[in-house]
């Protein structure tokens, strides 16, 4: 597993799509992390599945989600290590 950081402290509940989106991009540089806008929300969290930082978090399907905001927001807790 790539190295990555260990704590994402961007809240989704509190910004846009693109702010959450663009902060994914900077935290995680390496990775082939897509930029899009919100209607498009759905194939961008798809591709973070799929690049080696993450291959070994159990990244959310992002079908299951109706917004964005919970997706984000569950990826967030996941990757940050806060067990359910």
């Amino acid at each position: 597993m790539a190295n990555i950081p260990k704590f994402f402290p961007y809240v989704p509940h509190y910004s846009s799509w693109e702010d959450f989106n663009g902060n994914l991009i900077m935290a995680y540089g390496a990775e082939p992390i897509a930029y899009s806008n919100t209607e498009n929300w759905k194939v961008t969290a798809n591709s973070i599945a799929q690049t080696p930082a993450f291959s070994g978090y159990p990244v959310p399907d992002p079908s299951l989600y109706p917004n964005w905001q919970d997706w984000a927001n569950e990826f967030s807790l996941i990757v940050n290590g806060v067990v359910r």
